[in-house]
């Protein structure tokens, strides 16, 4: 445990908080000794959540996540929990439990509890966010051999440098240093720079303690000082930007290039071509296009519902801004219900079949196969319509 005071109102400890599954006794000494109104937690809802509801948390359905299309979310859920997973498994320990703890102990120490970190899922929205369509399928490559590697005598590739970490986000965010060390990098920062602005935020009328882990100690003092520096200079802004994700310029009109080809392409046949010209391009279309989406849905080893889904919306949806492999999608897993705890049964996985087959990575599958499948469609039928042009 190591102290740093900052002003009268603010004083940070840095802490572990992976290594332990008990509650520092020290700690609560010197929160019962420094008497603060508040003690900020470097945690979220989300994961104190999945710590103190482990039960409810694993029968949590990941189906309102998919059709939110809530990315972020699925990545952290699966992954982490993953990671949590093979710390128990190697290490013996349940990661960030003991300060999960001091919510219990709020009433016991007359203090306020807070969580002073972003949204874990908003985290890795954003990280996600900015990468690149590489970068995409590097860290898809790395979460599937990250789970194959999973065995009850080998540590998984998951927990890779987690010995020298004491935050576990961090450490789940290390991973992406192989693929992504710029992003990794920025989100990291994000955080600390989230952690600060709300204890600082927290401090103007109370007295805070912020228990942060000890490898963001120096980083969140730093910032307060930048803070600190701002508020005198009347500048400096709130966390509220952070908490924001955009999407870059040239992804939304991508997303309206395809569409408007098509439809303008489908308009000038429909003006200066004859009936059965007109029929025949359609019918081309709807084979081509629906039979690709279909067959990327049975690629993905999806249910004969999400194939048919496939091929029916997929002519229609291309002309649309949705992906029509997402809402086969969510038939999957409407139909295959996966729960948290599914994730679980991933990382015993013991080959490329059982990953495949696992009840979390078919609906992921079978959208991503069929939104491939149909984009091949599309420009396999191209050449064909401009021929009735």
């Amino acid at each position: 445990m190591e102290v740093r005071e900052f002003n009268d109102n603010i004083s940070l400890v840095g802490v572990d908080y992976i290594a332990s599954e008990k509650v520092n006794v020290d700690l609560v000494a010197f929160i019962d000794q420094y008497d603060p109104d508040i003690v900020g937690l470097a945690l979220c809802e989300k994961r104190f959540e999945s710590i103190e509801e482990r039960e409810n948390w694993l029968n949590k359905p990941l189906l309102p996540s998919y059709k939110k299309g809530d990315t972020g979310t699925l990545i952290y859920q699966t992954f982490t929990e993953a990671v949590r997973e093979n710390l128990r498994k190697f290490k013996q320990v349940e990661p960030e439990t003991h300060i999960a703890k001091f919510v219990e102990l709020s009433d016991f120490l007359n203090v306020d509890i807070e969580f002073i970190d972003r949204d874990v899922t908003l985290t890795f929205k954003r990280a996600y966010g900015n990468m690149s369509s590489l970068e995409k399928l590097k860290m898809a490559w790395y979460f599937r051999s990250a789970m194959l590697s999973f065995s009850d005598d080998t540590k998984s590739k998951s927990i890779e440098g987690m010995e020298k970490q004491d935050d576990l986000v961090d450490g789940v965010l290390c991973s992406l240093d192989r693929f992504a060390p710029g992003i990794a990098k920025k989100v990291k920062k994000e955080r600390t720079e989230y952690m600060a602005k709300k204890i600082f935020q927290l401090s103007e009328e109370k007295k805070v303690l912020g228990i942060v882990p000890k490898s963001k100690l120096d980083i969140i003092f730093e910032e307060l000082k930048k803070l600190k520096k701002e508020e005198k200079e009347g500048g400096g802004k709130g966390y509220e930007h952070l908490e924001k994700v955009g999407k870059k310029v040239y992804k939304k009109a991508l997303r309206f290039a395809s569409p408007a080809f098509f439809i303008s392409l489908a308009i000038y046949l429909f003006i200066f071509s004859d009936f059965l010209n007109i029929w025949q391009a359609w019918l081309y279309w709807f084979l081509a296009v629906g039979g690709m989406a279909s067959f990327g849905a049975f690629i993905g080893r999806g249910h004969i519902l999400s194939m048919i889904t496939s091929f029916f919306l997929a002519p229609f949806m291309s002309l649309t801004l949705i992906g029509p492999g997402w809402i086969a999608g969510y038939v999957e897993a409407r139909v295959r219900n996966p729960k948290i705890k599914d994730v679980d049964l991933l990382t015993s996985s013991k080959s490329i079949n059982d990953f495949l087959a696992n009840n979390l990575i078919r609906p992921i599958m079978v959208g991503i196969f069929s939104n491939v499948f149909t984009w091949i469609g599309l420009f396999v039928v191209l050449p064909l319509l401009i021929t009735f042009a």
